[in-house]
Formats: C-alpha cells, structure tokens, sequence
C-alpha cells in the first residue's frame, strides 16, 4: 500500500521548475507510505512514489520500478502474484525481486490490457510507455485503491490524493459547483466529480489511456456483465461461498508484516477473524468504543464475546468525546477533499491504535452491500406491502403522522421514529427512486433553501437507475447501485484515507471478486428475508460463532455525532455556520444551518447529518488552506 503521484507533458518536462512540486507532491503522500520513498524521472514523464513495504521489504521492491522501457507506480496488493509470476516464469521471464509490483510490470509486457482480468487484489497504478508514448492509469475493479487525474491538452497529472495532485499543478484551483451539489447531497463527492473543477476521480473497474493525441477512458470491468453459474440449490450455493470466502481470506494472509482484523461486534469481521483462526494465524483483533455514550453506539461487550470464543489477542481503543475532539483536525487533514461520513473519526483512531501493533488489518467492509446487511434493505421488503395500503391513509394519515414525530439516534423509540419517517417518505416511489431517496441527505425545499445562489439539484434517481440497469433481480439490482454508488464513492474512500493517515493496508475480503460475483449469481432472496439481512452468510457459516452473534441487530459503524456537535465540538460547529462567514464565502444562506444547530440543540429533530457535512465543508477550506479553493 502506497501513494504515487506524477506528470507527463508531452511538450517536454522542466525538470527544474517541477523538482519543488515533487518534493511538496511526496511530502503530502507520506503517511502514506513511510517505509521509502522514489523518483524517477525523463524527458516528459516524472513519478514520485512513496512506498508502505508489505511484501518483500527488500530494496527490490522499490519503487518507481522500471524494467524493459516501462516504468511503473503502483498502490495495493496483488494477492495472486505468485501464481502470475509462475506462469510468466514459465515463459521464461526472469525477476529480479519478489514484489508484485514487478509481476505487473511483466504482465501488462506480456498481456497488456488483458492482464487486468488476471489480477485478484486492489490496485492504482500508473504505468509509463516510453517507447510508445502511452501513459496508463488503471484502477480496481470496486475501487478500493484511488487515482486521481487533471487532464488538459498535451499534460496530465495525476495521484492517489487530491492534495498531492494539486501540489504538482502550476495554475490555481477552483471550486467545482456540481460536485458541491453532490456532496450536500450524498455526504460526499462521487466519481468522475472532484471538489475542484477540472480533476476527476478514475472511476471503479476503468483505466485511462494517455498519448500525444489526447486521453481516453476504457471500462474494463462490469459487475452487471459478469455471469456466472447461479448454483442449483441454496446448499450448493453455501458450500461453495464457505470455499470462496475461505479462500479470499487465505490471500490476504500473504504478507511479510504483522497483520491483524478490525472486530467489530457484527457477523462480518466476526467471520473474518474465525477464517483467519482457521487458517492458523494468530488473531490479533482491534474494536473501537465510545466512552459514555449510549449503547447505540458501543460495540465493546459484543466484539469481546466474539474475541473470547475465538481465542483471539484482543485489543479495545476507548474513545471519549475529548480524544475525539482532538483528533478531527487531523482526520480532516487527512482527508483531501470533503467528507461527511462521521464515522470517519473513530475509523481513523481504529486505524491509528492498530497500527501500533500490526502493519496490515483484514476487515468485513463489502459485506453489507454484498449480502444485504443494511436496514434500508429490509424495508425494500416492506416496501411493496406499504404501497399496498390505500393512498388516502398513507398520505393523509400515516405519512404527516410519522413527519410529526420527533427523531434522535440518543434513544431507540425516537430512533425507530427516524427510520419510520425515512421509510414512509419514499416506500411510494419507484424501485430507483425509492433507493435514491434513501441515499439523500436533504430534502427538496432544504437543499434549495441552503444555496446563495441556485445549484442544480442532483439526479440520483438516474445515477441509481443506470447503476442498476441490465440486473432483473429487484434485490440485486439495489446492491449493484449500493456497491457502486456508497461502497466506491463513502466506505471505501473512508477506510483507505483513514488507514493510510497512519501508514495501515486494509484487506477486505468480502470484496475479493469471486465472492461479489458469487453472491451476485444468487436469488436476492438467498441474501435477504424478513427480519434477516445477510441470510445465506448466516446460514452458511453457522457453526463458526455463537449463535448470539448471528441474533444481534444490525449497528452501523457510527460516531454520537448530534450529542458531539452541540457539546465538545460546538466551537467547530458554531464557526462553520456563522453567519458572517457564510456571507463572505457567498455559498450558503446562513438562515438553514442556524435552524439546523437550534433545532438540533432543543432535541425537535436530528439535523447532525447535515450539519456535519457543512462542518466537513468547511474544516476542508481551513485544512488545505494550499489547494482548496471557492473561486
């Protein structure tokens, strides 16, 4: 794991004038890679490259790597290398390290494009042609390594990071409305988009192909595409996820550093730690708390019961709203572009702990998207039955009676009155619409009330639409959206700025590619039953945890973000909605978040989300002073 950065002009490099922007490029990738770092360098290509050594630590596994007139910079782990390198052995390549980095280099000389098929892992790479003048930028196949990219005329620049990108770039930077929308939107920005106008984010399963002619953009990887055998029986289909996953886990065990897992007090990483015990490893598992707030949010005594069956080395990260306070200037800092994902924090002071300890953590991220896991796919089931009641009832009674409850994640009755008030407000639509509505943040008449000037409201419903276009399966076709959607462009983008804040890989195995397109073969109602998300994954590994595991419901990975944003974060809150300062940005109306954070402070409704989001908006203008931009 590793962050790389790099231009190429096809005009000609001034090596001297670009020399400091390297260095500043480098600089800002080196907690992602604080083992080396590199720089290679001719007369139109430059790439710098810093380097999290993980598997042959060696110098032979430096980086930029060059070999036979290409030169590469890569972020990730290929898990199959050595099976790549054995059969490129066979046809007599020679190597002269055990890095998979290498076994890239050779597989893209030996099969071009069509090695990206071959690949299990996750990936970024740049990868420079000398003699064909061809740059290549490709990513994985659900994104979990990034790579961004500013493409004009004869130059392009590009890096795993924002930050680092905008440092190599000699113009200023701009604020991209559009992709502002969408954060208001969604709580974050999604691929192509970028915060700045004219940087775009290299989508999920894409490369990009640069030459003296221009760039293009190649799909080489559809989800929807894949096919394989749906299997016969549910009993075939839990047999051979139990072998694919066991497998998933068994690769991402290959490593030359201490590893670990994240152990949450949920089936996933319960069932990720029991694999890993299978195999023999030593389990070495990390949970995060939070002192004194409601059970909600405390996933500490159900992760301990997991890690005591198991025999694991357990380790519990307690966090206080203190220690949380302090920590959100560096997870904005680490951050390079806005985010309103809240659980941003405790993800990063996981990460932090963890990383004391061991170099690489396993985790359960993918499997509620994968598999159903989320609350929102169970009232897709009671969705139908819902729009079975007569309308004059839901909309005259139901409907303004649910609107009027009050709502708040501090207690369970008010957060049932929450998710009753979600469900009711979109049951009614049309299967894309109803999953579009669940993915919003603000309402139509509060996002055009939060503008000083008018934004187009975003089309989610289109964005939805398309993702799930091509799968029949009303259940597949929502988790198709879901892992290409929030999964690449919220969890994803998470997990990876939060570890790499401190130097840590994470490996999800959920999200290896024969277990997505194995679950994806199956009936969505394999995966999905009333009162039971994620229902062939209980089903299929059973006898591996206690049963009492398998019967808690679902908790989402959350911080006590309303408590926090009126108490030990009021300074940062009341600072990014003051009205003086949203004037002199010319933005935002100062009216909407005043009423949000008095309506939040008297307890009438939960408005932490959006609130957030501004505060996210703004720590980003004061963190990257350097390249963020409203202009």
């Amino acid at each position: 794991m590793c962050g790389l950065a790099g231009v190429v002009d096809f005009t000609g490099i001034d090596a001297a004038a670009l020399a400091p922007r390297l260095a500043k490029a480098k600089e800002r990738l080196a907690p992602r890679g604080p083992d080396a770092a590199g720089q290679w360098q001719d007369g139109r290509c430059a790439l710098v490259h810093t380097r999290l050594a993980i598997i042959d630590l060696s110098p032979g596994g430096a980086q930029p790597m060059a070999r036979h007139g290409r030169v590469i910079a890569f972020n990730g782990e290929i898990y199959n290398f050595a099976a790549l390198r054995d059969e490129l052995q066979g046809e007599g390549v020679v190597f002269e390290s055990r890095s998979d980095t290498e076994v890239l280099l050779a597989g893209w000389r030996r099969w071009g494009v069509d090695l990206l098929p071959k690949l299990t892992g996750m990936f970024a790479f740049a990868l420079w042609d000398a003699a064909a003048g061809e740059l290549v930028l490709a990513r994985d196949r659900f994104g979990k390594k990034h790579l961004l990219y500013r493409h004009a005329s004869a130059r392009t620049l590009f890096a795993s990071d924002l930050v680092a990108l905008e440092r190599l770039n000699e113009g200023g930077a701009a604020l991209d409305r559009e992709a502002l929308a969408w954060l208001f939107t969604l709580r974050y920005v999604p691929d192509p988009l970028t915060i700045h106008r004219g940087v775009a984010k290299l989508p999920a399963g894409h490369l990009l192909r640069v030459t003296a002619e221009g760039a293009r953009l190649e799909r080489w990887y559809d989800l929807a595409g894949q096919a394989p055998p749906r299997p016969a029986t549910e009993a075939e289909a839990r047999a051979g996820l139990v072998e694919t996953f066991d497998s998933a886990v068994a690769d991402r065990l290959v490593a030359d550093v201490p590893l670990g897992v994240f152990l949450s007090g949920g089936i996933d990483s319960a069932l990720v730690a029991a694999s890993m015990a299978r195999h023999g490893s030593r389990v070495r598992s990390f949970t995060v708390g939070f002192a004194g707030a409601a059970a909600y949010y405390e996933e500490r005594p159900a992760a301990r019961t997991v890690a005591d069956f198991l025999g694991t080395d357990h380790t519990e990260v307690a966090i206080d709203p203190d220690a949380a306070a302090a920590a959100v200037p560096d997870v904005f800092t680490a951050f390079d572009e806005p985010f309103a994902d809240s659980s941003a924090v405790p993800t990063w002071l996981l990460a932090r702990e963890t990383r004391r300890h061991v170099t690489v953590a396993l985790s359960g991220d993918g499997a509620d998207e994968v598999f159903g896991g989320y609350r929102k796919y169970q009232a897709e089931l009671w969705a139908g039955l819902y729009r079975g009641v007569p309308a004059p009832l839901r909309k005259g009674l139901i409907e303004p009676l649910a609107h009027a409850l009050p709502e708040s994640k501090t207690h369970p009755l008010l957060e049932r009155a929450r998710r009753l008030r979600r469900f009711v407000a979109h049951a009614g639509k049309s299967d894309s619409a109803r999953q579009a509505g669940l993915l919003t943040l603000l309402p139509p008449e509060e996002f055009g009330a939060l503008f000083a000037d008018p934004l187009g409201v975003p089309d989610v419903d289109a964005r939805v639409a398309g993702l799930r276009a091509g799968i029949a399966d009303p259940i597949n076709a929502m988790l198709a959206a879901d892992i290409g959607l929030g999964l690449v462009g919220d969890m994803l983008v998470k997990v990876d700025r939060a570890s790499m804040a401190s130097g840590l890989e994470v490996r999800c195995p959920f999200l290896d590619q024969r277990v997505v397109e194995a679950a994806m073969a199956m009936p969505g109602g394999w995966k999905l039953a009333r009162g039971a998300g994620k229902r062939i994954l209980r089903q299929a590994f059973a006898d591996r945890l206690p049963a009492e595991v398998f019967g808690r419901p679902k908790k989402g990975f959350e911080l006590p973000i309303a408590q926090w944003l009126t108490g030990p974060l009021a300074d940062l809150t009341r600072s990014a909605i003051d009205p003086g300062r949203l004037r002199r940005q010319g933005l935002f109306d100062p009216v909407l978040p005043q009423m949000w954070y008095s309506d939040l402070k008297a307890g009438r409704r939960d408005t932490a989300e959006p609130l957030w989001t501004l505060v996210a908006f703004q720590a980003w203008l004061d963190h990257h002073a350097d390249i963020a931009a409203i202009a």
